[in-house]
């Protein structure tokens, strides 16, 4: 840090010279694009550079995302609409009316939404530039998928919304693609491990053919059961689809499971999923038990080997996803802080020839920025602190400049720490109390309080009448199984109404110890008074009206579980359990767990919006095919003694609710498949229905969602684990207290490494800007560093 003499006019000559202001702004939004992690190729004019703000601001964007559900959620209630009480084709018709919107209302909004869209991807092209659109293939591909859209509207208006193909329902999961960085970079991962995952989806089908082809040869065809099993013969003599001989009183009985190619190939797909085991190992190993061995032997080479291989293929696709991610993120930031301290340079350079710039500007861009009043007060009290200089309420005589060192350091560092503790630091140092005396005094009442609120005592206390409330729900629902015990839950539920006043209680007492902005930093305070708040009202409301706390005996018998007052509140105060997570700071192991738990689906939210699509447009095909295709009299044809007997059909087990008769049903089809309990009942009813082909359609769901994406969430879990763990690690387990921040982003987490990007590469991508031109500075600096 170098220090210079200055004048007065110092900041009436900034605020009058019209390139000294744009380059504020140019460094303010540079800036910006560091703590946003966003790209700094664009235009950086005074006008493109205002549109740019307006466009990346939180109304703007959050508009745009409402705009995005708004276009996803019309394929609830296009036809075939979802707004029906039921999909279960099995119940009265009055469950089954579906309501249909007028032709053209839903066509209005999905053009209006297209429209945005469009407005949307002219901004960002006009930011970045028409070189820069022709290079992007999302950008080009942005527009086109508007473009058929558009005109897949006008089509549906023209035929009347009768069309039975609508392109722009297929296309829509691209614009919540697009809108992620993360997104893309997944997808792009993903097409980079396809080669390997494509390798042992081969080894699982020689894996398949070859135990079908051992299968036929080693097991019968038929098994013998003998005829005086007078209910098996019924059921065998019975059945109009398969002959069965009987030679010297045995029936012989047809082995189904490898009774072709086909039906073994089938068989021993669903077993690898275990969804028929032991079913289809049942009639096999009760003719010969060593029989089993095949099965284990099955088992243990295609679940147990190659399907955990998928997660090993996958994991080392994706291993380091995360810290990769947070590199790349760092990298755009050490790019966006060094980009704008060379504006900030060039326009107000020192004449000492060494790359400082002065502390005025920077005050202006602290100033400009768009961040919390407590985070600019914060970054002008360490700018401060660093340079031992007066307030910034003050006239200086003296400037100091300031170098690219600290710079980096006030913008990289202060700018993304974790400032509530800090921030009461702040209130309690000199130079701020001086300006805030107020909030500085307060009474020893107060203090004793706040620091009660911050100590392991009170963590262990609330935590202990947490667990003591509820055990008092658990012993009032006993009593509700055991009402011939003439027991009453009176004192118990007074017990709990009182645990509701003294939640509110604490509340209002720590609200007021802590002050509102450090209670409202706290996202697990904020959970925990609004959880505690609607508790107690739900326990005021049911004084009110029933003008008691408690259910009597009578009211437990016919309690409605949906609807009732006691129920709901009782709903409420079970997720108080949530306040034992305040432990988690207090021990290491644990912490890691439960920020991991917590962090699961900020950090995953690339993946679950991939899945989101995927579902969106299988469910959309799974309509196209398989809609109205399963009726109430579909498998008529079935002799009904038969299917009293046979077990596991889609019609004995009342499977009609999954169907794909509207978007809502069939998200809940894919979900059961995805879960393959029962999968290939579903699979068999659609197959019956329709024709072989149709298996296409779930075993490649199959592969595709439990298989591939349900193994990426586990391989990014456990890369997200890892590098937390790794993190924590690195500190000691006495550091950790009820001050460590639980819900602690993984961005955060990486900047404690103190990695630091290449320099060389920084310079590197500084020169390729398009509208900026740093060549010159960056080569006379780095010639001076080499000398």
């Amino acid at each position: 840090m170098i220090h210079a003499n200055t004048n007065s006019q110092f900041d009436t000559d900034v605020l009058n010279d019209q390139v000294k202001n744009d380059a504020i702004l140019r460094a303010t939004v540079l800036i910006e694009d560091s703590f946003n992690f966003r790209s700094i190729f664009h235009k950086v004019g005074r006008l493109p550079l205002i549109v740019y703000r307006t466009y990346y601001s939180k109304p703007i964007q959050r508009f745009l995302y409402v705009n995005i559900f708004v276009i996803m959620t019309l394929a609830f209630f296009e036809t075939p609409s979802s707004l029906s009480y039921s999909s279960d084709i099995t119940k009265p018709k009055s469950y089954l009316i579906k309501y249909e919107f007028p032709c053209g209302i839903l066509e209005m909004i999905d053009i209006f939404c297209l429209l945005l869209f469009f407005l949307d991807v002219v901004v960002k092209s006009y930011l970045v530039g028409r070189k820069q659109v022709i290079k992007s293939p999302w950008l080009v591909s942005y527009y086109a998928i508007i473009f058929v859209s558009l005109v897949d509207c006008i089509v549906s208006l023209s035929f009347k919304c009768q069309e039975t193909v609508r392109i722009r329902r297929y296309l829509r999961p691209f614009f919540l693609v697009q809108c992620s960085s993360l997104m893309k970079k997944t997808i792009k991962s993903l097409k980079r491990s396809l080669p390997q995952i494509i390798s042992v989806f081969v080894l699982l089908l020689i894996h398949l053919y070859l135990f079908s082809v051992i299968g036929m040869l080693i097991f019968p065809r038929y098994y013998a059961q003998y005829a005086h099993n007078s209910t098996k013969n019924a059921y065998y003599t019975k059945n109009p689809n398969d002959s069965f001989p009987i030679i010297d009183d045995k029936v012989y009985v047809k082995n189904e499971a490898f009774s072709s190619i086909k039906n073994s190939l089938i068989n021993l797909l669903v077993l690898i999923t275990t969804s028929n085991n032991p079913d289809v190992t049942i009639q096999s190993y009760s003719e010969n038990r060593l029989a089993a061995l095949y099965y284990v032997i099955f088992l243990l080479i295609g679940m147990y080997s190659l399907m955990s291989l998928f997660i090993a293929v996958i994991y080392n696709q994706f291993k380091g996803f995360f810290q990769d991610s947070m590199m790349s993120s760092v990298f755009r930031q050490s790019l966006a802080v060094r980009a704008a301290f060379w504006v900030l340079f060039e326009r107000f350079n020192t004449p000492r020839g060494k790359a400082t710039i002065c502390r005025t500007p920077m005050i202006y861009v602290i100033k400009n920025l768009s961040v919390s009043k407590k985070r600019k007060e914060y970054l002008i009290k360490k700018l401060d602190d660093a340079s031992c200089g007066p307030g910034i309420n003050e006239n200086p005589e003296v400037e100091f400049l300031i170098d690219m060192d600290l710079f980096e350091k006030m913008f990289l560092d202060h700018l993304n720490e974790d400032i509530a503790d800090e921030y009461e630091d702040l209130l309690n140092s000199n130079s701020y109390e001086r300006r805030n005396s107020s909030i500085v005094a307060m009474n020893n009442l107060r203090r004793n309080l706040k620091n009660f609120f911050l100590s392991k005592l009170y963590l262990f206390l609330s935590s202990i009448i947490t667990i003591i409330n509820i055990g008092c729900i658990t012993g009032e629902l006993h009593l509700m199984e055991n009402l011939d015990d003439n027991g009453t839950n009176k004192p118990l539920s007074l017990l709990i109404f009182l645990f509701s006043i003294l939640y509110m209680a604490e509340h209002v007492l720590k609200l007021w110890a802590l002050n509102t902005k450090r209670y409202l930093t706290n996202y697990l305070n904020l959970l925990d008074g609004f959880i505690s708040i609607a508790f107690f009202v739900t326990q005021v409301v049911q004084l009110a009206v029933y003008k008691r706390t408690y259910m009597s005996n009578e009211e437990m018998k016919n309690y409605n579980y949906s609807t009732n007052i006691w129920g709901i509140s009782r709903v409420i105060n079970m997720l108080l359990i949530f306040r034992l997570i305040h432990l988690a700071p207090s021990v290491k192991v644990m912490y890691a767990v439960v920020s991991t738990a917590i962090d699961i689906f900020r950090s995953l939210k690339p993946l679950f919006g991939i899945m989101a699509s995927v579902y969106y447009i299988y469910a959309l095909i799974g309509i196209q095919l398989f809609s109205e295709k399963i009726r109430t009299d579909s498998f008529d044809y079935y002799n009904k003694s038969i299917l009293n007997e046979y077990c596991g059909t889609y019609k004995q087990l009342s499977f009609w609710v999954n169907n794909f008769n509207d978007f809502y049903s069939a998200l809940i089809v894919l979900w059961n498949l995805m879960v393959v309990n029962d999968w290939f009942v579903i699979v068999e009813a659609y197959v019956d229905v329709t024709s072989d082909w149709s298996r296409l359609y779930f075993y490649f769901w199959w592969a595709l969602c439990p298989v591939i994406m349900l193994n990426m969430c586990v391989s990014l879990i456990l890369d997200l684990f890892l590098l937390k763990w790794e993190k924590t690690t690195e500190v000691k387990t006495s550091s950790y207290s009820i001050k460590t921040p639980l819900i602690k982003s993984i961005h955060r987490l990486f900047s404690d490494a103190k990695w630091k990007p290449d320099e060389t590469k920084i310079n590197g991508e500084l020169i390729k800007h398009s509208y900026l031109d740093f060549n010159r500075m960056i080569h006379s600096f780095s010639h001076e560093d080499s000398d």
